[in-house]
C-alpha cells in the first residue's frame, strides 16, 4: 500500500535515530525543496507560454501582400509560417526559393559526386520542361511552365491555370489524335 510522506518521514527518522529536532529540521528542508521545484516548474511554464502566445500574435499578424504573392508560394510549397516578416512580399517569397534552391545545389555538392544514373535522369527531367496548356486573356498560349495536372487534367497546367483546366480541354481534342501511334489509322468521317 501507498504510504504518505509523514508515515515515511517517521520510518527514516526510526531507521537513522534521528531525534525530535532532526526530523523537524528535515520536514523544512523537504518543504523548502518543494516550493523551490514549484517555483522552477512555474517560471518555466510561464516563459514557455509567454513566447508560444507571442509566436501565435506575430502568425496571426503575418500576411501576403497580394494574391500573387500568396498563389506564388503555394505553387513553390511555402506558407506564412515559413517567413519570419510581417508583409510577405512577392519578392520576398522569390528570395526565399531562390535560398532554398541554392541549400539544395550546396547540400548535393557537399554529399560528394552522383552517380550517372542519377545525373541523366536529372537531364531528361530539365528536358522535359512542360509549357503550360492555358490561354492568357489576350487569347495567347501561356509561356509559363506547366508544374500541375489537376485530377482528370491530361495536360499540365500553371498555378493560374489549372483550376480553370477545363475551359482549355474538351473530350475530342485535336491534339490527343497527334499522340496516337502512326500504325493506327485516324478514322474520317464520310460526308454525303
Amino acid at each position: 500500500m501507498a504510504q504518505t510522506l509523514e508515515i515515511m518521514i517517521e520510518n527514516y527518522c526510526n531507521k537513522y535515530s534521528i531525534q525530535e529536532d532532526g526530523k523537524e529540521e528535515l520536514i523544512q528542508l523537504l518543504n523548502q525543496s518543494l516550493i523551490e521545484i514549484s517555483r522552477g516548474i512555474l517560471a518555466t511554464h510561464q516563459t514557455t507560454t509567454e513566447k508560444q502566445i507571442k509566436k501565435e500574435i506575430n502568425n496571426e499578424l503575418k500576411r501576403f501582400k497580394s494574391k500573387k504573392a500568396e498563389e506564388y508560394a503555394i505553387e513553390h510549397g511555402l506558407s506564412i509560417y515559413d517567413f519570419d516578416i510581417q508583409d510577405i512580399s512577392k519578392k520576398d517569397v522569390e528570395t526565399k526559393v531562390r535560398d532554398m534552391t541554392k541549400n539544395k545545389k550546396d547540400n548535393i555538392s557537399f554529399t560528394g559526386t552522383k552517380s550517372v544514373e542519377k545525373e541523366t535522369t536529372e537531364v531528361i527531367k530539365r528536358k522535359q520542361k512542360v509549357i503550360c496548356c492555358g490561354i492568357n486573356k489576350k487569347g495567347e498560349a501561356c509561356k509559363a511552365i506547366g508544374t500541375i495536372k489537376p485530377d482528370g487534367a491530361k495536360k499540365m497546367y500553371c498555378f493560374r491555370h489549372a483550376d480553370d483546366f477545363r475551359s482549355f480541354e474538351c473530350d475530342s481534342d485535336s491534339s490527343d489524335n497527334e499522340e496516337k501511334s502512326d500504325d493506327e489509322p485516324i478514322k474520317e468521317e464520310e460526308y454525303s
